[in-house]
């Protein structure tokens, strides 16, 4: 039977905060299709390939899941003791609530519109899980306001899998890359203007990677990080 909650979950498209990630919801009914144009099912691919490395039973912490594919792939696989999908755009977050009702899956899920500050102080989870996030945003940003709060809320054994593009020295990557984030400081009005060093940032903010599998030719990778401090 599934167990199923909405939080802190308005469907009324009034205004909303401006985030520094942007707002996707002019994006939302089309970023699907413009994804599956551009690379196939290969970035779905891609935020799948570590998820069998994660513990079951783990509490988890999705930010910026978008329009809900990861839920099915986590929830079956993972078999998680609790889902928190931490989404600032709310057409997003209707999307992907509306894919739990149209294929029921048992967990819990608790659905939540806003950014790493809508967390509450106290809440702590086994995983982390930022699928093509942290591309969103400024290194300084991902510095001193993203990356704390989220090391904050990360359980001292638990695990960070990042799904993100990374810089590589080929100039198609570099100019797809030019594009997209063109496109979306135009239609959602991210604040980056080129993509961060987050695996650097990472490393700062006192976390090492263990493992990491990459995907589109080396464009993009996936990773599990943990706290160095962790023997």
């Amino acid at each position: 039977m599934l167990n199923y909650r909405l939080c802190s979950f308005f469907t009324t498209m009034r205004a909303q905060p401006q985030y520094p990630g942007g707002n996707f919801d002019w994006v939302a009914p089309l970023y699907d299709a413009l994804s599956f144009f551009v690379f196939g099912r290969s970035l779905q691919r891609a935020q799948t390939l570590l998820l069998g490395e994660l513990q079951p039973g783990a509490s988890i912490l999705i930010v910026g899941g978008g329009t809900g594919f990861l839920l099915e792939p986590i929830l079956t696989q993972c078999q998680p003791s609790q889902v928190l999908y931490l989404e600032t755009s709310a057409r997003m977050l209707a999307q992907a609530s509306g894919r739990m009702f149209q294929k029921p899956i048992l967990g819990s899920v608790e659905f939540r519109l806003g950014d790493e500050t809508a967390l509450r102080p106290d809440e702590r989870f086994d995983v982390i899980i930022t699928p093509f996030v942290l591309d969103l945003f400024t290194e300084q940003t991902l510095a001193q306001r993203m990356l704390p709060r989220l090391r904050q809320a990360l359980n001292p054994d638990g695990h960070w899998l990042v799904t993100d593009f990374v810089r590589t020295d080929k100039w198609t990557h570099q100019a797809l890359l030019w594009l997209m984030i063109t496109f979306f400081r135009l239609t959602a009005g991210i604040e980056t203007r080129q993509l961060a060093n987050w695996p650097r940032l990472l490393r700062k903010a006192g976390l090492i990677r263990l493992e990491s599998r990459s995907a589109v030719g080396g464009m993009v990778v996936s990773e599990i990080w943990r706290l160095a401090t962790v023997s």
